[in-house]
C-alpha cells in the first residue's frame, strides 16, 4: 500500500538551524541512520544498496511554503514515499522513536510524524477517472540520467511523457504485480501521451557531497492524450491510477535522494 510519511522537525536548540541549500543526500542518511539506530540494521543496509526501482522515495529539507528550508523558514519536514506494505511499520516505528534527527550539519528534533496518505493499488485503480488531462506540481527537480552503456554520462532535465509514464508504469507492476496494469496501457504510454503545456524552470539538486550539484526541472507541466479515439476509458482510468500513484513514488530518476517531488493535486 503506497503511503506518504511527513516528518515534522523543530530546532534542538535556542536558535534554528540554516541548512544547506542542499539537503536530499543528507536526508537519506538521516532516515537510514534512524532504521540503523531502531535495530533495524539489516533493512537500512537493504533499502541502501537494492537496485532500482527502489521501493520508496524521499524530499529534501522542505518548508511551509514547499519549497527548500532555508534561513527564512517557518516550519520544516521531510515527507518520505513508501511504496509497499512491509516498510511502512518499521519507518514509522524507527522514525518516531528518533528524538533529534541529524542533516548535514543541522540538529532538529522531531516534532511529529504522521502518515498524510496512504491508498492501496487496488484503491488507486478504483478512484482512478477516465481523464485524458493532467497537470503536475514539480517541487524538486525532476531528471532522467542515462546509463554507461549510453555513451557519455547526460543528464535529460525535460521530463518526456514517455519517461514519465513508463517509469511509473514500471514501478507500479514491479511493486503491485497482483494489481499489474494491462499491456494496452504501456501502448497507450509509447504511442499516445504528448505535453499540452509547461511552465518549467532550471534547478539544481545535489548528487552526493563533493561533487557538482545536477539540474532537473521545477514547476508545473501539463500531459493530455493525443488523440482520444485512439484510447479508451479503462486506458484513461489506468493512466490517472499512475498519475495518483506519483504523489508517492515521485517522478523521474534519483528520488530517493529528493528529486522528481510532487505536489499534492487539486480536483
Amino acid at each position: 500500500m503506497p503511503a506518504r510519511i511527513i516528518v515534522n522537525l523543530e530546532p534542538a536548540g535556542a536558535r534554528p538551524p540554516v541548512p544547506p541549500p542542499h539537503t536530499g543526500p543528507a536526508v537519506n542518511a538521516a532516515l537510514l541512520a534512524a532504521l540503523r539506530d531502531f535495530g533495524e540494521a539489516d533493512l537500512s543496509s537493504a533499502l541502501h544498496e537494492t537496485r532500482p526501482p527502489k521501493p520508496f522515495s524521499l524530499t529534501p529539507l522542505l518548508d511551509e511554503r514547499n519549497q527548500r528550508a532555508d534561513a527564512s523558514s517557518g516550519k520544516v519536514r521531510f515527507e518520505v514515499g513508501v511504496l509497499v506494505d512491509s516498510l511502512t511499520a518499521p519507518i514509522l516505528q524507527a522514525l518516531a522513536a528518533t528524538q533529534n534527527v541529524r542533516v548535514a550539519r543541522c540538529v532538529y528534533r522531531l516534532a511529529a510524524v504522521g502518515i498524510g496518505g496512504a491508498e492501496s493499488f487496488p484503491g488507486l485503480a478504483t478512484g482512478a477517472r477516465p481523464a485524458d488531462r493532467w497537470t503536475l506540481r514539480i517541487a524538486t527537480p525532476v531528471a532522467f540520467f542515462t546509463a554507461r552503456e549510453e555513451g557519455a554520462r547526460r543528464i535529460r532535465p525535460f521530463p518526456e511523457p514517455e519517461w514519465v509514464f513508463a517509469d511509473l508504469h514500471r514501478k507500479w507492476n514491479a511493486f503491485a504485480p497482483e494489481a499489474a496494469l494491462d499491456e494496452a496501457t504501456g501502448q497507450a504510454i509509447t504511442r499516445n501521451i504528448e505535453v499540452a503545456d509547461y511552465r518549467l524552470t532550471m534547478a539544481e539538486h545535489l548528487l552526493k557531497s563533493g561533487v557538482a550539484p545536477a539540474r532537473g526541472s521545477i514547476g508545473t507541466i501539463t500531459y493530455r492524450v493525443a488523440d482520444t479515439r485512439r484510447s479508451t476509458a479503462q486506458v484513461q482510468r489506468s493512466l490517472d491510477a499512475l498519475v495518483r500513484f506519483a504523489a508517492y513514488a515521485g517522478i523521474g530518476d534519483r528520488t530517493t535522494i529528493g528529486m522528481g517531488h510532487l505536489l499534492p493535486r487539486s480536483r
